[in-house]
């Protein structure tokens, strides 16, 4: 309130007090000019109301003396006289014969005093008319008797102005008064007349501070029927403009483009005042993020990844109806309302494809379960069928952590603890895994520079013919040179590869250093070595993937039939369209196709016929029993059997003793790979290793002999 006032005194004191000062000196000023012009007109009358009192008096005295001097009774005059002198106008009053001689006086002393130095006289009997003189506050008259034509007599009448005093004052007092009233009257109506002026000034000059100050809610009421209601008019438009525009701002500023739903800056501010309450009820911060969404991208373009991203937003905007959770939007309360009700929830999209959920701590885990079962419908996207999943972070406040940053940061290692637990799950924050997660994202950052710098090297190892120990082909495998951690193994680092998204890229880079070796090694061979190559389903999930590889044996010269492409067996089992299409035309190009860690999984035959693999790879863990256990044998031998009703080779994996070796020769096992012929070595040492251990056959060398 009193700011309010500050406003309208600093808003209509200036122009106020400036019109205020025009009206009141003009009021002033004609008021004071009436006055002058009155008092001038008064005096003026008051001067003319004597000459004519002198005038009528001489007259008067002349009328009643002319009678008593031709009657010579002029000693009849003299109470007249005296009575004449006794007023207070009347200084002197006398009358003096032809030759000088005083005849009678209202003062005979006075009168004689006066007649030394009267020269009025002689002038009125000379000139035989009235002589009138004014000076020194006194009215002199004189005027000669008149009988028959000849003067008889002078009358003389000198009258005081000071005994006028009293009317001047009171005109002066008069006027005065009525001056001081009309100034005062005059003030108040200037006063009135600039506060009607600059009352609608004020109220538009504060409506206009307040909007200033972020009211835009106002409404300004001025009627006046002149330009200033219609300056009102224009400033209620502009309000109601600006507030549209300042909501269209928010809506842009605050809520996600693609999905409609609020973005990170609207999160952090509401979240940032949440955590800082003290007494709020328990809530739970919830990170979503979609598994393998970067694939879709590459896979599909980001035309279906950005319906994806629509697409799931929209299940959850339904998952937390089901649970009757209404959502905070972007422009509702907007920081008016703090406190997180119990049927209240806000979602917001982070960036990508990571989502936050803020609910009621007892609400999280039965939304996390609904979200997940609600991700097993398919989604039709432009045609293509897709299936999606997520893994979510669960962190609750305040008892994992009490402000925006670390709710976010604990949710967000909850998110990867779900991921590391196999994907398609939920998981809460728990501080005892933190090292392990931190050290996992410090790995993924190391990939993604690993990347980028080129540190993953080709190692191969050799695959052997059953019965002849000769080198037939090798296994591509991958080695990291870390430049502080040293040689490290994929078993360290390819599941993080996964889980980030990055095995495309990495799988790429292997496939593209494989059909460069294979061109190398096969250079000057007679009998090509085939190498094998694990490729994962996010890249064979591309659909250019086959064409890339074709353009990469036209590059490095490499031959179709030197290359294996090894895909696991899940991977062969999978009901996807566009990994049995990429299978076909790996198979046109000539390229051979292997299912690597068979009989770890569930196969189905008619799948296996279907796609028609040249080569089955047994896992290590099958052969690792046989020569010494039956059970081990004989699943071998169905293995085996297997294999040659689908008329597929069949490589053994892990053989690391001589007796496995002798058992695989006694079965149609055609070749194995393991520690017993040869451990993975490097790329660019290979042949080298081929050279010294006496198996390289040169066609050169064919050629001498």
């Amino acid at each position: 309130m009193a700011r309010l006032s500050s406003w309208k005194q600093s808003a209509s004191y200036g122009l106020k007090r400036r019109l205020w000062l025009i009206f009141f000196t003009m009021t002033t000023t004609f008021v004071g000019l009436i006055i002058l012009l009155n008092v001038e007109t008064q005096f003026r009358l008051i001067d003319q109301r004597t000459d004519l009192r002198a005038q009528h008096l001489a007259d008067i005295v002349a009328e009643v003396s002319i009678p008593k001097f031709a009657g010579r009774a002029e000693n009849d005059l003299s109470a007249f006289f005296e009575e004449l002198y006794e007023q207070d106008d009347i200084n002197n009053i006398y009358i003096v014969g032809p030759r000088g001689r005083l005849i009678i006086a209202g003062n005979e002393e006075a009168a004689r005093a006066s007649m030394a130095n009267n020269a009025f006289i002689a002038e009125a009997f000379a000139t035989r008319q009235t002589v009138r003189s004014t000076g020194d506050g006194e009215i002199s008259v004189a005027t000669p008797l008149m009988h028959f034509g000849e003067p008889i007599g002078a009358i003389f009448l000198e009258l005081c102005q000071k005994s006028l005093n009293g009317e001047v004052r009171t005109v002066w007092q008069t006027n005065l008064w009525a001056g001081l009233i009309f100034i005062i009257v005059g003030s108040w109506l200037a006063n009135l007349l600039a506060r009607h002026l600059t009352g609608p000034l004020t109220d538009l000059t504060v409506a206009t501070k307040r909007a200033a100050n972020g009211d835009l809610d106002q409404v300004l009421d001025i009627r006046s029927n002149d330009e200033l209601e219609e300056l009102s008019s224009s400033f209620n438009t502009m309000l109601q403009t600006i507030r549209t525009s300042m909501s269209e701002i928010h809506r842009v500023a605050y809520e996600d483009k693609l999905t409609g739903i609020p973005n990170r800056g609207w999160l952090n501010m509401h979240l940032e005042k949440l955590a800082r309450q003290a007494d709020h009820p328990e809530f739970a911060v919830m990170f979503l993020d979609l598994d393998r969404f970067k694939l879709v991208n590459d896979t599909h373009g980001h035309h279906i990844g950005d319906l994806l991203l629509r697409e799931f937003a929209d299940r959850l905007r339904s998952c937390m109806a089901d649970l009757g959770l209404k959502q905070r939007v972007v422009g509702s309360n907007d920081m008016a309302q703090i406190d997180l009700a119990a049927d209240e929830a806000i979602l917001a999209r982070l960036g990508g494809d990571e989502f936050t959920l803020v609910v009621p701590a007892d609400r999280a885990e039965r939304l996390a379960e609904r979200i997940i079962a609600a991700l097993d419908k398919p989604v039709v996207l432009d045609g293509r069928r897709l299936t999606a999943s997520t893994s979510i972070g669960i962190a609750l406040c305040p008892a994992h952590a009490n402000c925006r940053e670390d709710l976010l940061k604990a949710a967000d290692i909850a998110m990867y603890q779900a991921k590391s637990a196999g994907r398609r799950t939920y998981a809460f924050y728990d501080h005892s895994n933190f090292a392990q997660l931190q050290a996992n994202l410090d790995l993924e950052q190391d990939l993604t520079r690993a990347i980028h710098e080129d540190e993953f090297d080709l190692y191969l190892q050799p695959q052997f013919d059953l019965s002849s120990d000769r080198v037939i082909g090798a296994e591509a495998l991958i080695r990291w040179q870390h430049p502080v951690r040293g040689l490290i193994a994929p078993g360290e680092f390819l599941l993080v590869a996964a889980a980030a998204g990055l095995m495309p890229i990495i799988g790429q880079i292997m496939l593209r250093k494989t059909i460069q070796a294979t061109a190398r090694i096969n250079a000057r061979r007679k009998d090509p070595l085939t190498l094998a190559v694990n490729i994962a389903i996010e890249e064979l999930d591309q659909e250019g993937f086959a064409d890339a590889v074709a353009r990469m044996l036209k590059f490095y010269g490499a031959s179709a039939d030197a290359l294996e492409i090894e895909i696991t067996e899940g991977t062969a089992m999978e009901e996807n369209a566009r990994v049995v299409q990429q299978v076909a035309m790996l198979r046109a190009l000539g390229i051979r196709l292997a299912i690597d860690d068979f009989g770890m999984g569930y196969s189905n035959l008619s799948r296996l016929k279907e796609l028609a693999f040249e080569t089955l790879k047994i896992d290590r863990s099958l052969v690792e029993g046989v020569g010494d256990d039956d059970a081990a044998d004989s699943l071998f031998l169905t293995i085996i059997e297997l294999a040659e009703a689908i008329d597929a080779r069949v490589v053994a994996e892990g053989v690391e003793t001589a007796e496995q070796r002798e058992f695989l020769r006694g079965t149609n096992c055609h070749s194995y790979q393991g520690y017993l012929g040869g451990r993975p070595i490097p790329a660019d040492r290979f042949e080298d290793w081929i050279s010294e251990n006496g198996v390289i056959d040169y066609a050169a060398q064919s050629d001498a002999a």
